[in-house]
């Protein structure tokens, strides 16, 4: 019950009263629907555009990186807005709760655990409702577009606006799976858990600039400890040869997230929250 109690506190606070939380992931989504319908359109292929293309343009991030002199390396502005906004927006909230109605609860209950679990329920029902504003966004933008909400995916259009490598295009029909459009979701609940764990051991910010670093740096390296490798789209198996693998980052994420919640329990049973 006091766990219940905690959790509807945060949700009012922290969720409810972030309109950030509502309106980033709108705007991001409009203007990128709005962007890959036009190219669309210049490349007559307009109806030929639907869902599973918007969502994989949103999160597709970029093909894999080869450095080279005639390949300049190109900041992933969409992606990143897509990913960091997440991460930004949840920060301070349990740092500041902590501090200020929080510790008064803490004090009189001394129900640190469930703190901590409502704490950690609050960040992952936030990050579902970010993504969950981008797919219904993209579905609204699809039936006012007259376009189909299905998960048929055009590889032409995407392999042309990401500028993918001949050699890294896969032949046949891309097979939209389940796994595809949580892939991304399931990595950002990973990494804001365990932002918000590091909060615990070092200032918000610094713990934001870590993502920042693990989120960039993906970009660079395909390599299972980068996990933002499968928060893109565009890299995955079933868009390009050598590509990460959907249910692997599901798991890799999911034992992150797993690893978030417990460190962060032992260590707020520890914490001075006086100081």
């Amino acid at each position: 019950m006091r766990y219940i109690k905690l959790l509807w506190f945060d949700i009012r606070r922290g969720l409810l009263g972030k309109p950030l939380l509502f309106t980033i992931p709108v705007v991001v989504s409009l203007i990128a629907c709005f962007d890959l319908a036009n190219r669309a359109e210049a490349l007559n292929m307009y109806f030929n555009t639907g869902f599973a293309d918007f969502i994989i343009y949103i999160y597709g991030g970029m093909d894999i990186y080869t450095p080279d002199l005639g390949n300049p390396f190109r900041f992933l502005v969409r992606w990143s807005a897509v990913f960091l906004s997440a991460a930004f927006i949840t920060l301070n909230y349990p740092y500041n709760d902590m501090h200020t109605y929080g510790q008064q609860i803490l004090i009189r209950t001394k129900g640190r655990t469930e703190w901590w679990l409502s704490k950690c329920s609050w960040n992952i029902i936030s990050v579902l409702v970010y993504h969950g504003m981008i797919f219904l966004t993209v579905i609204s933008f699809c039936i006012f577009a007259e376009l189909n909400v299905t998960g048929a995916v055009n590889k032409e259009l995407l392999y042309t606006v990401f500028q993918t490598a001949a050699y890294h295009m896969t032949p046949g029909a891309a097979v939209w799976t389940f796994t595809m459009p949580l892939t991304p979701v399931f990595v950002s609940v990973g990494m804001n858990l365990m932002q918000m764990a590091a909060a615990l051991f070092i200032k918000p910010v610094f713990g934001f600039l870590v993502t920042v670093f693990l989120m960039i740096t993906s970009a660079y390296f395909t390599m299972p400890c980068f996990i933002g490798n499968y928060a893109m789209s565009m890299r995955l198996d079933v868009m390009i040869t050598d590509g990460v693998n959907a249910s692997a980052g599901i798991l890799i994420s999911a034992i992150l997230a797993a690893a978030a919640i417990v460190i962060g329990i032992i260590r707020f049973n520890r914490y001075d929250i006086i100081s």
